[in-house]
């Protein structure tokens, strides 16, 4: 059951969504019968990434052949593109419903995406999360000003907990290509980066806070008919006055580049190494921060 007041891409800007379930895609398998190329295009002419054999495995990303190449993932974590008349497809994983989230396995690629170490894959794993927070899942202390206070704060949060908070958001971008996400290289399949602040009069870095968008959510928003690209979302959300729910998420790779962490770090753009990873709500504040209490 879908319950919606009005969506955040109209005229008031205001969103609130509530899920019962939706339907996860159906995974395709298949398995390699002759010796092919993996390449980065459908055509010869494109790079081979790797060559693959009997009886590799691969993920179809999509059944429909593209001049007569399939887009395929390899159980690595490898993304391209394989002659199909080399291939057998093996089976279908019938959809399954998920509860207020989108499928564990996205376009091939699993919760703990191409990682190969463990704490990393662990790390994955929090930012892939597939749950909708529930109210008591919510930590009412975690506000942006408590998030924004300075102090070493790795041990400050619990990352098993999630966060409700209303921000000004300053910049919008595409996030790296990152094994969380298998390495992809189409901005769509990449995290939106959001920079956020508790005053919109100071805007430096070191006094933002960062939030995330994966391509899991907003591949599940789309959906429900909600336009969370990274160019929707900055034409949408800067300069406004907005909030995130979702995942509450220490993201140590920036540790040393948060001014709470490391303060007289040279290369500090950060207030916190806190980010909420990965945002499962948003709702533009109408006017002012206070409509969104």
């Amino acid at each position: 059951m879908i319950a919606r007041r009005q969506s955040v891409w109209g005229a008031a800007l205001v969103l609130v969504v509530t899920f019962a379930g939706a339907p996860a895609a159906a995974q395709t398998t298949a398995i390699v019968t002759r010796n092919v190329n993996l390449r980065t295009g459908p055509s010869s002419a494109r790079a081979i990434i790797r060559q693959l054999a009997p009886p590799d495995e691969l993920s179809l990303l999509d059944t429909v052949r593209t001049n007569g190449y399939y887009e395929a993932r390899t159980p690595g974590g490898d993304h391209g593109w394989v002659w199909a008349r080399n291939v057998r497809i093996t089976g279908t994983t019938p959809a399954t419903l998920v509860v207020a989230g989108p499928p564990e396995v996205y376009r091939g690629c699993p919760l703990q995406g191409s990682a190969l170490q463990a704490h990393r894959q662990e790390s994955n794993r929090k930012k892939n999360r597939i749950t909708q927070p529930a109210q008591g899942d919510i930590d009412a202390t975690a506000t942006l000003t408590a998030l924004l206070q300075g102090g070493d704060d790795q041990t400050r949060w619990d990352d098993t907990r999630a966060a409700s908070i209303v921000a000004f958001v300053v910049d919008v971008k595409k996030g790296g290509e990152e094994t969380v996400n298998c390495g992809e290289t189409d901005s769509l399949y990449r995290d939106s980066h959001i920079d956020v602040v508790l005053d919109p009069q100071d805007r430096r870095k070191v006094v933002r806070m960062i939030v995330e968008v994966t391509p899991r959510w907003r591949a599940f928003r789309a959906t429900q008919g909600e336009n969370w690209r990274t160019g929707a979302l900055e034409q949408t959300l800067e300069g406004r006055w907005v909030r995130f729910t979702g995942w509450l998420f220490w993201d140590f790779e920036h540790a040393d580049e948060a001014a709470h962490t490391n303060p007289n770090g040279d290369n500090v753009w950060r207030a916190t190494a806190w980010e909420i990873h990965p945002v499962t709500e948003i709702k533009v504040c109408p006017g002012s921060p206070q409509n969104c209490e």
